[in-house]
């Protein structure tokens, strides 16, 4: 017995492990090796046996390897199987073999390490790790698990192949490239069963299959849809059952699968254990499916072919005798099983034999009887794997590899094929797993283990794999009786399942026939009306007016006899009516110099054509009837021309404002960039909408042709009538007349000006953006198309026909307009290019003005309404500042009233009103006064005096308000506090002045005086409580006065009391007692002035518990208060919201009448006018929070304020720790002050301010 030096765990650990071993694995083997770190410093168990066949020779190496394998039980567990103890004999043969073979020629031999690992993983990865500390070359196993096992051999880098273990993750080579396997995987045999469906031609299947707890077939199942899915296989319906079905003993759940899917499909897939196949075939041919042979059912298992009882098959598994029905329906059945094994017998009497042979010396307990073990095909694939190693180790030592290098073995293992032990061939695929070899069954008759001819499945095919990325060949040996006389069933029905392919279309077809024959039939028909109809339309001449219709001033009349001109009317300007407001009809007839009439009720322009006669032809109708279709907003509108002689006439929009030109010509009138940026506006909105019409282009733009109507709106004319000005006379000879002409002339591009006159060639668009551009200048400038350049306009014309310099040809200058935007200057270069493909279209001239336009709207009147309206919103904004400002300041003296008197007190002497006095039955008073207090006046100075009062009585003021108590006066040192009035609490009265006794009392000790800080603070503290009678003394400076004998007992209390306690009177006492929560001293029996003798208590504390509750108690009194005032106030503004919306909808607009009402979303406490941001709470939430809540602010905030919210349901350390914060010092009191409250508002530290929020 060889053994072999033991390798610590800290050895394992200074191992570089491939980055494919997780950290969770590498923790298992520590932990493993740790936890048997005695396993390695002891000699081998008794079950660990190392076989070595050494030959002797001086060159000779041996091959280790460890054989994972469970052949005893661990104690306690007589569950196991124990698989080993029936194949171990087969690793034994195998070695003998190789070491008398091909590796002795070599020079090396194999010997094996026996690894027991009871059938436990975690045993199984302990021998995993103690097998590598051996030195071992490779792993034959592990057994039942092989998932952790293979990931170790990976991160060893050492050969594993597994002879039993069929888990598919160890099929992924990126996580397990050293893992191997001579077992099939059972998802191998989905590969057999898509290449027989192709083979068949059976591309529509329904797929059926076991799906129980813990059953083997889900990841087969899986695999095969897989698969089916990649080859093209259309799996149309896929059902389960969860229970193993017995035939003959269970109710058939193959009823119910073959009822929901029989109409959708004619090749049932079913994979489960052969008997359960029995189930569905019955279903079938009890529904009679099978008769005709038009369905057919292939079954798959991966349980092993029994040749020795073929009439198994065809019964269930706990019957003896074939069910005749199911012997007719499985002639339309063909099975995928894997294939028997060939020869086997030899091969399991050497198994049997080497089993009892050492290592192993495992007895036979049937050898006294002449019989041996079953041997099952695990020993093949056992005795498979030794050899598949050697033959790779082989080929790795020939190529001068590395024996160890378990990747390279592995990558010398794929795609080989050899014979195995089962007595056929197997392939390797790319992963590392045999391929299997499967069978293909169908109904015959055989012989049986008792030698009698039965009928049962009988194998009639086979599968050979050639290479690993293709599905296996099927290989038909048998014949298949079919049921149907034209052979096999196909997928599908000719006619489709639903009939669907045999529907007949000839109607449709037909109608769809008729149907495109109508609408092509309808489309000429329109076609032919439109051009009928465009025809009727051109004949109709509606363009034509006839002159009788048109009523003109008889001046009018005089004149259109004559030719007018500038040079006979010289001070006549259609500006002096475009801008005249004189509503005078005459006055407006006689004043223009444009000759207009009216016609059907409607005054128009008539411009005359100077022609003798005008002869009507279709080029000319096509164009009036464009022209009088042409509708734009910044298009003059075409209404009709005149034909008949002399009164050749066109007649248009009259636009009252006359022309650009003359608005140009008018110094009096002043153009902003407002109004220059919405006539430019208009002028490129006008010709982009011709560009876009069937016009095209203008061919005659410039300020002249751009006419001004009464919004201010630009709107081009004189465009479109070529064929109709054609022939027209030309009076062009006189001077005058020619520097008119010529005038216009420089606004026509200079490629058009060469062509010829302008009556004969007709415009572009190019050519338009060149006159675009003499506009613009012309519109900045106000001086001609050139400006002010000294020279006549045919000279301008001349240097623009013959330029001197082609590359800067004769233009305007550009120098008055240095002032103006640069994209103005950018796009007069641009549109000014000699060359027209330089020059851009009106789109891009568009973009490029854009600034021009920037925050205005789209044309001149609805930038003046904007302008009205923006000054009454500034108006109103103004009424609505000045009223905010009244309200606030309102609010303020409100506010200040209600801090000195109560606010029905306060709502009374407002309106007038006498306050009568009201008595209380039960009140508690609280009264203070500082000891020593006339030394220390006398010791300082008044200004002192003052500030050590100020800042006393601000801390008593900060706490007070958190207890529903009401601040009577201050006297001198004096504070009296009373509690239960105005507003009556009942009983509470007497604990809300105790809790703030103890708290006033509290805040004294770390109060400091400024000017004495070394001085301590003395209080003396009085309560009593008793009825009192309540109201306001005296007119001017009126105050709010308590009256009775309560009053003058409390001041007792406090004089006849000591420096810092609380004296306490019998009365109150009693009530505290009755609220309980309190601790008390009694003081005994004191003679107090006008009162006798008088029994008193000291007030010594408070129960936590119960200032916690009465805390939590007084935030709900104060919350349900707040919120009815909240629900009542909000119900109230609703209802005069709904009153001032009425009154909107009846029209009232004024600011002034509407001063009440909500205007906006932007309301007047949130003005952004006012340098100081005011809001002030609601009358009714203020008075809620003088006496209940600290949720009704009065909020002043200035614009440097930053403040932190609070919340009121706080708890009482929170307010505890603000009213130590204004108590504690002087100094921080006062720089914290002017940080929280605005210098305009009188008041201290109130709890109003200390709980602000700001906003």
């Amino acid at each position: 017995m060889k053994t072999f030096p033991c390798t610590s765990a800290t050895h394992l650990l200074s191992l570089s492990l491939p980055l494919s071993l997780s950290r969770s694995l590498f923790a298992i083997i520590l932990l493993l090796l740790i936890g048997d770190f005695h396993l390695y410093n002891l000699p081998l168990p008794t079950n660990t046996y190392i076989r070595r066949n050494c030959i002797g020779k001086a060159a000779a190496e041996v091959f280790t390897l460890g054989y994972l394998t469970g052949s005893q039980r661990s104690p306690g567990n007589l569950d196991y199987q124990r698989p080993g103890i029936t194949i171990s004999g087969a690793i034994t043969l195998a070695v003998s073999q190789v070491n008398a073979g091909k590796l002795k020629e070599l020079g090396h031999s194999l010997e094996f390490i026996v690894a027991e690992t009871y059938g436990d993983e975690v045993a199984s990865i302990r021998q995993t790790a103690s097998l590598w500390t051996r030195q071992v070359a490779g792993y034959i196993g592990p057994q039942e698990t092989c998932v952790h096992e293979g990931r170790m051999a990976a991160a060893f880098n050492l050969p594993m192949i597994s002879y039993y273990c069929i888990h598919r993750d160890t099929s992924n080579k990126q996580d397990f490239p050293t893992f191997a396997r001579t077992r099939p995987p059972d998802t191998q045999i989905s590969k057999s069963v898509v290449s027989l469906l192709l083979a068949f031609n059976w591309t529509q299947v329904s797929f059926l299959y076991l799906d129980g707890p813990h059953s083997p077939y889900h990841p087969v199942a899986e695999t095969i849809q897989n698969i089916l899915h990649n080859a093209g296989v259309n799996v149309r319906d896929v059902e389960t059952w969860n229970t193993i079905y017995h035939h003959g003993f269970m109710a058939n759940p193959f009823d119910d699968l073959v009822e929901r899917t029989y109409k959708n499909t004619r090749i049932y897939l079913i994979l489960g254990h052969y008997y359960e196949h029995v189930g569905l075939m019955v279903s079938l041919e009890r529904k009679g499916l099978l008769a005709k042979g038009e369905y057919f059912v292939v079954g798959i298992d991966i349980e092993q072919y029994d040749p020795a009882n073929p009439d198994k098959y065809l019964r269930g598994l706990l019957l003896e005798k074939i069910d005749l029905s199911a012997e007719v329906a499985f002639q339309s059945y063909v099975g995928i099983f894997p294939t028997a094994p060939v020869s086997f017998s030899k091969f399991a009497k050497e198994v049997n034999k080497y089993m009892e042979l050492p290592p192993f010396n495992f007895p036979n307990p049937l050898g006294y009887f002449g019989g041996a073990k079953q041997i099952s095909a695990e020993a093949a694939y056992l005795y498979d794997a030794v050899h598949l190693y050697a033959n790779a180790l082989i080929k790795v030592l020939k190529a001068g590899g590395k024996p160890k290098n378990g990747t390279a073995l592995i990558a010398a293992i794929k795609g080989c094929k050899y014979l195995s032990a089962m007595g056929y061939h197997v392939y390797i695929d790319e992963n590392g797993d045999a391929a299997g070899n499967y069978t293909v069954l169908a109904r015959g008759y055989a012989r049986n283990s008792r030698n009698m001819t039965v009928p049962g499945l009988v194998p009639v095919g086979t599968f050979s794999q050639t290479q690993s990325d293709k599905l296996p060949d099927l290989n038909l040996y048998g014949k298949i009786h079919w049921v149907s006389a034209n052979g096999r069933p196909a997928a599908e029905p000719k006619c489709g399942f639903a009939g669907e392919k045999c529907i007949s279309y000839t109607g449709e077809i037909s109608a769809s026939i008729a149907g495109g024959a109508l609408v092509l039939l309808g489309i000429i028909s329109l076609v032919l009306y439109r051009n009928w109809r465009y025809e009727q339309e051109l004949d109709s001449l509606l363009w034509k007016i006839d002159f009788r219709e048109v009523q003109m001033h008889e001046s009018e009349k005089e004149q259109s006899s004559q030719k007018q001109t500038r040079s006979t009317h010289p001070l006549i300007r259609t500006s002096q009516v475009s801008l005249s407001s004189n509503p005078d009809a005459d006055f407006r007839y006689t004043t223009i110099f444009t000759p207009i009439g009216l016609y059907k009720g409607q005054l128009y322009a008539i411009k005359k054509v100077r022609k003798k006669c005008v002869d009507i032809t279709r080029e000319m109708k096509k164009e009036l009837k464009l022209l009088r279709d042409t509708r734009h907003d910044n298009i003059c509108a075409f209404i009709g021309a005149c034909t008949d002689p002399p009164n050749i006439c066109i007649i248009t929009e009259y636009c009252t404002r006359g022309s650009l030109k003359d608005i140009l010509e008018n110094e009096d009138v002043k153009l902003d960039n407002m109004f220059i940026a919405s006539m430019v506006a208009d002028v490129i909105r006008g010709v982009i909408y011709l560009h876009e019409s069937p016009i095209r282009f203008h061919g005659s733009l410039c300020t002249s042709n751009c006419l001004v109507d009464s919004r201010w709106v630009v709107k081009l004319t004189d465009f479109g009538l070529f064929a109709f000005k054609k022939g027209m006379e030309d009076n062009s000879t006189e001077v005058p007349n020619m520097t008119v002409k010529c005038t216009k002339l420089l606004y026509r591009a200079p490629e058009l000006l060469r062509l010829g006159a302008a009556s004969l060639v007709q415009g572009t668009q190019k050519g338009d953006s060149y006159s675009f551009g003499i506009v613009l200048y012309e519109i900045h400038v106000r001086h001609g198309p050139f400006g002010e350049t000294g020279l006549t306009p045919m000279q301008c014309l001349q240097k623009v026909l013959q330029p001197q310099d082609h590359l800067y040809p004769y233009r305007p200058s550009l120098q008055p307009l240095e002032t103006s935007f640069d994209c103005v200057r950018e796009i007069l270069r641009e549109c000014w290019s000699e060359r027209p493909e330089e020059r851009p279209d009106f789109k891009t001239i568009r973009a490029k003005l854009r600034p021009l336009r920037k925050g205005m709207k789209p044309n001149i009147f609805d930038n003046m309404m904007a302008m009205m309206e923006k000054y009454a919103n500034n108006l109103e904004a103004l009424v609505d500042e000045r009223t905010d400002q009244l309200q606030e300041e309102k609010k303020k003296t409100d506010a200040l009233l209600l801090e000195m008197l109560p606010r029905p007190v306060a709502e009374q002497l407002k309106k007038g009103n006498k306050v009568d006095p009201e008595s209380y039955e039960q009140v508690s008073i609280y009264f203070s006064d500082i000891v020593g207090f006339t030394a220390m006046s006398a010791e300082s100075t008044p200004l002192q005096v003052v500030d050590f009062l100020n800042d006393l009585y601000t801390c008593f003021d900060s706490i007070i308000g958190h207890y529903d108590v009401y601040k009577v006066e201050t006297i001198g040192d004096a504070y009296m506090v009373v509690s239960g009035l105005p507003i009556r609490n009942g009983d509470l009265h007497a604990a809300e002045i105790a809790s703030m006794s103890l708290h006033l009392l509290s805040a004294v000790s770390e109060f400091k005086i400024r000017h004495r800080p070394t001085n301590k603070l003395l209080l003396r503290i009085g309560i009593h409580t008793g009825p009192v009678c309540a109201g306001v003394v005296g007119l001017k400076m009126p105050r709010y006065c308590l009256f009775g004998d309560t009053v003058n007992t409390a001041s007792r209390m406090e004089s006849s009391g000591v420096p810092l306690k609380i004296h306490c009177s019998q009365q109150c006492r009693e009530l505290l007692e009755k609220l309980g929560g309190y601790h008390y001293q009694e003081r005994g029996v004191i003679s107090m002035k006008g009162k006798g003798d008088q029994r008193t208590y000291w007030l010594l504390g408070e129960d936590e518990d119960a200032r916690n509750k009465r805390n939590y108690e007084r935030s709900q009194r104060r919350g349900s208060r707040a919120l009815n005032k909240f629900i009542q106030g909000t119900i109230k503004q609703n209802n005069q919201q709904q009153i001032t919306s009425a009154v909107v909808d009846y029209g009232i607009r004024s600011s002034l009448k509407n001063k009440g009402m909500p205007r906006n979303s932007l309301t007047r406490s949130s003005s952004l006018e006012s340098p100081k941001k005011l809001r002030f709470a609601t009358g009714s939430l203020l008075e809620h929070h003088r006496y209940h809540s600290d949720e009704a602010l009065l909020e002043v905030i200035t614009d440097s304020y930053t403040g932190v919210r609070r919340s009121s349901g706080g708890s009482t350390h929170s307010r505890y720790e603000e009213s130590t914060l204004s108590c504690g010092s002087n100094e921080e009191l006062t720089s914290w002050q002017r940080q929280r409250r605005p210098s305009s508002y009188p008041t201290a530290n109130t709890p109003l301010l200390l709980n602000h929020v700001e906003t």
